[in-house]
């Protein structure tokens, strides 16, 4: 979007009893409350909310099921193991099909037992990943002052240890691998 200018409100905010994902009034609403009364610059971004006619407004969610096969159904990619807003999702999505399609190979006349090898193996990718979410999440969007302290801090440190790392990688020769090393 060559020389247009863009914002992203991120909050916290506990569910809304009649939500409609179509209503752009409440999408506003509910936006300019959670910033009400922030100072910088957030009282001109919340005019430019309230007079326009393009707003993108929707929650960050993550289900978990018990199980992600029910009968001859199997659940895959999203739809069964969802990971986050950071990547994951395409490789984990070709993982699974993968793993699947071996298990559905190994036993084609009962898929129930090939959904469950293929939920067991898969899920060992997928559990860490999903657990790592939550923290990620509470890291981004912190529920307390305290929490928004420690992360307004912390990312002040980021591009230097960013930096340091790429300098190190830098100055540190690469081990090559010979046949005494692996």
């Amino acid at each position: 979007m060559h020389g247009r200018a863009l914002a992203a409100f991120i909050f916290r905010h506990p569910e809304v009893r009649g939500f409609n994902h179509r209503d752009l009034a409440q999408h506003k609403r509910i936006l300019t409350d959670a910033y009400a009364g922030d100072g910088w610059r957030v009282p001109e971004l919340l005019d430019q909310v309230r007079a326009t006619g393009d707003l993108w407004f929707d929650s960050v969610s993550q289900v978990r099921l018990g199980s992600w096969a029910t009968g001859r159904v199997a659940l895959l990619g999203d739809a069964a193991s969802s990971v986050s807003l950071f990547g994951d999702g395409s490789t984990l999505a070709m993982a699974g099909a993968y793993t699947l399609a071996e298990e559905l190979a190994t036993s084609p006349a009962d898929p129930q037992s090939a959904f469950a090898r293929y939920e067991a193996e898969h899920r060992t990718l997928v559990d860490p990943r999903q657990g790592n979410v939550a923290t990620a999440a509470a890291m981004m969007v912190p529920a307390t002052r305290a929490g928004i302290a420690a992360r307004n801090l912390a990312s002040r440190f980021w591009p230097a240890a960013a930096a340091a790392s790429w300098v190190r990688n830098r100055l540190t020769p690469s081990r090559e691998l010979t046949p005494a090393t692996v």
